[in-house]
């Protein structure tokens, strides 16, 4: 038996229902998906574990479930014993800018206090990171929230970072409104790639012109 196959029976059996089940299982997968595999599964039992509709487990399924579900149940107990017995470790998903630009400094601080510390960083995007939440497989991640989070998953804002706009400082610009108050901004604006979140929510913010006044300040740039 295949023990993924396994783990999606448990899910559904202990939810009562596939999608139910979907709902409650710590990493991404789709209702079709789960189908196919337990389908999978009673094919290499070569019997039905479960009515459909109503939901109800046939004699098989329960037997099934009753042998699995201690296995299942105390995993994360097992797991958790032993990280116990290891040095501390963190694992944390992040934006590439964020791993390169903004950790070093931190975690050499956390390092200098716990020497036996133990660090697993994860280039993520924002529906990475949650899959890897979910799944138990990093302690944290440093996102962009730009949307409301999945079930399951606790958001905390770490801080607020304004748009900001860079000016040369000969620019006769002086104030964000000056932009938002043209037909047309025919200035070349220099940005990041649209692939990184905090861009997207830089472009969306920009095309809403008038609507960003208040979010928007405008700093002189001191080069040439």
């Amino acid at each position: 038996m295949n023990i993924h196959h396994l783990e999606l029976f448990y899910f559904v059996a202990k939810h009562g229902g596939i999608a139910a089940a979907v709902r409650n299982i710590p990493y991404g997968i789709q209702q079709p998906a789960v189908s196919g595999q337990i389908a999978k599964l009673e094919e290499s039992l070569g019997t039905k574990l479960f009515q459909r509709r109503p939901f109800a487990l046939s004699p098989t399924g329960t037997e099934l479930f009753e042998f699995i579900r201690p296995f299942f149940e105390n995993i994360d107990v097992v797991a958790e014993r032993l990280r116990q017995n290891t040095s501390p470790q963190l694992r944390i998903a992040a934006p590439a800018i964020v791993l390169h630009d903004y950790l070093p400094q931190i975690l050499r601080r956390v390092r200098a206090k716990f020497p036996a510390f133990r660090l697993y960083l994860h280039e993520a995007t924002r529906a990475d990171a949650e899959r890897l939440l979910l799944a138990r497989d990093v302690d944290l991640a440093i996102m962009l929230i730009d949307k409301k989070s999945r079930a399951g998953i606790q958001v905390r804002p770490l801080l607020e970072l304004p748009l900001i706009l860079l000016v040369h400082k000969k620019s006769k610009l002086t104030r964000a409104e000056e932009l938002w108050k043209r037909d047309k901004i025919e200035e070349t604006l220099v940005c990041f790639s649209r692939m990184i979140p905090f861009m997207r929510v830089f472009s969306t913010a920009l095309n809403a012109g008038s609507a960003w006044n208040g979010f928007a300040g405008l700093k002189s740039h001191p080069s040439d």
